[in-house]
């Protein structure tokens, strides 16, 4: 008996700090268990809230219909609200063209005993005429040149030497494509068929390469003003170029537009647009890839909206954090509506004092805390970023929104899921070039349509009623 206490007494003794260390790992592991399982519960909820957010966007809400008839007063009532004033079709100033309605029988019972009353009502009626293509033969008389030894003739009012398709055609197919963003294949079937003008679709883009090379001096001093212009709005969206992925960044001014494509998104290209150092204000959203312009900026207002939906998406089921971001957003809101504003010829009353309790408000808002790292990180980058949210409140000109250069996309995204971008680089540079100088032309009160033709005619003329 007394041996096998001693043996248990000292098997206890050996066993002892063997279990502590055991308990001491098995502690250690359960804490990075935790700390693991925390991240995973995190990404999970991040993932829910983006998942939310895609359903909203792609399925909307369906509306009940009503079962009985006891349900159709609920239903709202078509049309225009009461109240709302009706707008009818402006009557033409003139007539091109004038017809008589004279009756014969009676269009009702068919009777030819009809005698003519004193009273008339006049219907107008706007509509177009097809025209058919116009075919012009250029007959050029030669010259003897008795000072340069050598015969020579002109050219001819809207000849293209060496074209046998005209300016007017080659502009309309390019607005058709780039404008309305209109296939190649189907420009040529609408020509065919309306205008009676055949050609294969392959001379399409050889309309667009003739604009191209005309346009090419003036799309370059386009790029060339931009570090001279006092802002300029900023942004970018996915193209494709023979199935690679590629850029499509946009620059907007106050009288110029230019369209780059690019493999990159990086700074480089910001760089090579605007310089390193920025005398203007860039406009632009959170991409931190404008960071490292050194000039004044402008964060797109509207974007930090958004970003504020998706904290609130997150944080649904916390009302500090929830009460937080509405805070931030109501606040957000009211620096959007100052400096709408601040764009009137006048500003608003006591603009300072609204500015200046803005300004401290959002501040003091920025500096708290919320203790949840995804959240804190956020008002940090905000708070980092202060006087690039508020300089839409010093200059009247500088929008607290980018949604101009927005728009500026717009056309070259649905172009994008028609064509699926470009599949070479002559493609490349027929888009950016014929983009900047479209949507130029239409920022100066000039119609793409003429600004082309004048462009493939007089590229001198043209050029000089865009730059001045």
């Amino acid at each position: 008996m007394g041996k096998t206490r001693e043996s248990q007494n000292s098997f206890s003794g050996l066993e002892k700090p063997f279990l502590v260390k055991e308990v001491g790992k098995l502690n250690k592991q359960n804490r990075r268990l935790k700390e693991k399982n925390k991240k995973l519960e995190e990404r999970v909820k991040e993932l829910q809230a983006q998942l939310d957010e895609y359903r909203k966007k792609m399925f909307k809400k369906n509306k009940s219909k009503p079962e009985d008839d006891d349900h159709l007063s609920v239903v709202k009532k078509r049309g225009a609200p009461v109240g709302h004033t009706g707008v009818t079709r402006t009557r033409p100033k003139k007539a091109d063209k004038h017809v008589d309605v004279i009756l014969d029988t009676c269009p009702d019972c068919g009777g030819k005993n009809l005698s003519r009353c004193k009273h008339y009502e006049d219907h107008y009626q706007e509509d177009i005429v097809l025209p058919e293509k116009v075919v012009t033969r250029f007959r050029h008389h030669y010259y003897y040149c008795k000072d340069c030894k050598k015969s020579v003739h002109g050219t001819g009012k809207d000849e293209m030497p060496g074209s046998y398709i005209g300016p007017v055609a080659k502009s309309l197919a390019g607005l058709l494509h780039y404008q309305m963003s209109v296939p190649y294949r189907k420009i040529q079937q609408l020509f065919s068929e309306l205008f009676h003008l055949n050609f294969v679709p392959s001379s399409t883009p050889g309309f667009d390469r003739q604009i191209r090379t005309r346009g090419q001096p003036l799309y370059d001093q386009l790029k060339k003003s931009l570090p001279e212009k006092p802002f300029v709005h900023a942004d970018e969206t996915g193209w494709h170029k023979d199935g690679i992925n590629h850029w499509l960044h946009c620059y907007a001014t106050v009288d110029a537009i230019v369209y780059l494509i690019d493999r990159s998104r990086g700074s480089k290209i910001v760089e090579s647009m605007l310089g390193k150092k920025y005398s203007g204000v860039l406009i632009s959203d959170f991409l931190a890839t404008y960071n490292r312009i050194i000039c004044r900026k402008q964060r797109c207002l509207v974007h930090l909206l958004r970003l504020i939906k998706k904290q609130l998406v997150y944080f649904e089921g916390d009302k500090k954090k929830t009460k937080y971001f509405l805070q931030l957003k109501t606040l957000v809101k009211d620096i959007l509506e100052l400096s709408r504003q601040t764009e009137l010829e006048k500003l608003p009353e006591n603009f300072s004092i609204k500015k200046a309790d803005l300004v401290g408000r959002l501040r003091r808002t920025l500096k708290r805390q919320l203790g949840h790292p995804k959240a804190d990180k956020f008002i940090k980058k905000l708070h980092k970023q202060i006087e690039e949210l508020i300089t839409c409140l010093e200059f009247g000109e500088v929008c607290a929104h980018n949604n101009l250069a927005e728009r500026l996309l717009r056309s070259s995204v649905i172009m994008r899921k028609i064509t699926f971008g470009n599949r070479s680089e002559k493609g490349v540079l027929n888009h950016q070039i014929l983009m900047s100088l479209l949507q130029t032309a239409r920022l100066h009160q000039i119609t793409p349509l003429t600004f082309f033709h004048q462009l493939l005619t007089d590229p001198t003329a043209a050029a000089t009623a865009i730059l001045t």
